[in-house]
């Protein structure tokens, strides 16, 4: 079986690559990547992560962010609740 050629990294031609930035998808050598929750960044997409605004809350994928999830099960919570205190007072009132 034939083995493949190693691929150099984007920044140091005379390295192999360890991997793939998951961001600009540069292959990057031990040197140039960093890894975060075992995930491949280059140094210039860390950086411009680093540098660009930050938000009070993160995206969490879904299009939600956390603080308006919770801010929607607490009203649904409150609905729920009241909705229930109604349907006492209907059944109070009709069975004395």
């Amino acid at each position: 079986m034939a083995s493949l050629p190693p691929v150099a990294c984007t920044n140091h031609p005379a390295r192999d690559a360890i991997g793939l930035c998951v961001r600009c998808r540069a292959r990057v050598c031990s040197e140039c990547s960093t890894k975060v929750d075992g995930i491949n960044h280059c140094v210039g997409c860390l950086a411009a992560q680093a540098s660009g605004p930050r938000s009070p809350s993160v995206d969490n994928g879904a299009g939600v962010r956390p603080r308006a999830a919770a801010a929607e099960s607490l009203s649904a919570a409150v609905s729920i609740a009241a909705l229930g205190v109604l349907v006492w007072v209907l059944i109070e009132g009709a069975f004395p």
